[in-house]
């Protein structure tokens, strides 16, 4: 039988001055029902400590530190004058079957592995979720290994679209970051239904949907990684399967404004022998009106025609894009501004063709080659790679192909500002 378990911090607004927080220590391993959360009297899971009311000795500020083992299904909510740090310990590998920041604000969970597998029952729908259930902002997930079974390699297409998903950024969220996870074997990736938040630095591969939805306004997306589509029609998934797609949370009542699309890396597949393969849609932004959108420094491979497409496009920028096809099919990405476009600068780009709506700003585009999508592949990466590890520091494998490495340390961010698409929407270029 799983737990799941609430989580609450209290608010402390009368502190003039931040004060060093504590840290507080779990281990399955070493733990005890009567620890008191000390190095030395260690609590035993974090389940456990919130059922028996121990958490209450928690407040903002605080570090909690998990040790190796299982942990849980764990729900948090409540808003915190500072972040809420859970973490593992140094050289620790926790996990939890669940997790759901419910409502609250800074919560920031990191270095966790968290799977179904994990635990000792299934479930459907998505393994983490932010933000359904009250108003939420600053909560943090980075650097957390999420998937729904680790070896995929004996599953069939009904497998495949039974999967869980990956990380839910719910309606009631603004200001969240989803930074430097592996999502891995899942259904959906990350659904983005958050305004104004980050999802930068993480890898989505081996999944049968889309990757990354945009659903809100103010949302960047940017230096992650997307790689490897499974299951087709044919499979009986009528799925149209998009690396990053875009539309409004609630369809058909308004408009998406201000997202930016910059530095993602897509491909199609790694292995040309892999089974139940699909074709990919890259950059699918079909559900406009689509207002003050920038989409700069992508680089794609997939055996599709959308590289780039945007739909009733409004004041939109879309720049030093490459989009290619390493097969030889006849479906090959175009870079498209269509419908109602209105204001569009379409420039330094590289794609097989283009699909221009009349009235389109065009200049120096140019015809994609292989060298050119390995130059630009090569110059994305190497810059992912100096901001957040060539290997993730709790999945060990590498951004692209599936080597292993040593894990390198997280650094801290607990008490980073939260950037999200603030600079972009003020027309600032990110680096």
């Amino acid at each position: 039988m799983f737990r799941c378990c609430v989580l609450t911090a209290a608010v402390l607004c009368c502190c003039a001055a931040a004060q060093a927080g504590q840290t507080f220590y779990v281990s399955p391993a070493t733990g005890t029902t009567g620890g008191d959360g000390s190095q030395a009297k260690p609590w035993r899971t974090l389940a456990e400590v919130v059922d028996r009311g121990g958490i209450r000795k928690v407040k903002p500020g605080d570090t909690v530190l998990l040790g190796s083992g299982y942990h849980g299904h764990v729900t948090l909510s409540g808003d915190n004058a500072d972040f809420v740090t859970i973490a593992a310990g140094k050289g620790q590998t926790p996990t939890l079957g669940r997790l759901e920041i419910a409502s609250g604000s800074k919560w920031l969970v990191r270095g966790l592995t968290i799977s179904p597998s994990c635990g000792d029952k299934p479930y459907k729908g998505d393994i983490v979720t932010l933000a359904e259930g009250g108003a939420s902002s600053d909560l943090v997930i980075e650097d957390c290994f999420i998937y729904t079974e680790l070896d995929s390699s004996g599953w069939n297409a009904a497998k495949w679209m039974a999967a869980n998903n990956g990380i839910f950024m719910g309606r009631y969220g603004k200001n969240l970051t989803l930074r430097n996870n592996y999502v891995l074997n899942t259904r959906f990736g990350i659904a983005l239904c958050a305004e104004d938040s980050l999802c930068e630095g993480n890898v989505i591969t081996n999944f049968s949907a889309d990757a990354i939805r945009v659903t809100r306004d103010g949302l960047t997306v940017r230096y992650n990684v997307i790689k490897n589509i499974y299951v087709n029609a044919a499979d009986g998934d009528a799925n149209h399967d998009d690396a990053i797609q875009c539309f409004l949370f609630n369809k058909g009542t308004g408009t998406v404004r201000r997202a930016t699309i910059h530095a993602n890396i897509i491909i199609n597949r790694e292995d040309d022998e892999q089974k139940l393969t699909n074709s990919l849609q890259a950059i699918g932004f079909f559900d406009g009106p689509l207002i003050d959108f920038t989409v700069t420094d992508n680089v794609v491979c997939v055996e599709m025609w959308h590289g780039v497409t945007l739909c009733d496009a409004e004041n939109a920028r879309i720049e030093r894009n490459v989009a290619w096809s390493k097969w030889r099919s006849r479906l090959r990405p175009w870079i498209e501004v269509s419908g109602k476009a209105v204001n569009n600068t379409v420039k330094d780009n590289y794609a097989c063709s283009f699909r221009l709506a009349q009235g389109t700003t065009a200049e120096n585009n140019k015809a994609s080659t292989a060298q050119v999508y390995e130059q630009a592949l090569d110059r994305v990466h190497t810059m992912i790679c100096k901001k957040f590890g060539k290997y993730h520091p709790v999945a060990g494998y590498a951004r692209l192909g599936m080597s292993k490495g040593k894990n390198p340390e997280p650094k801290d961010t607990a008490k980073e500002p939260l950037p999200a698409a603030q600079g972009e929407a003020d027309g600032k270029q990110p680096q």
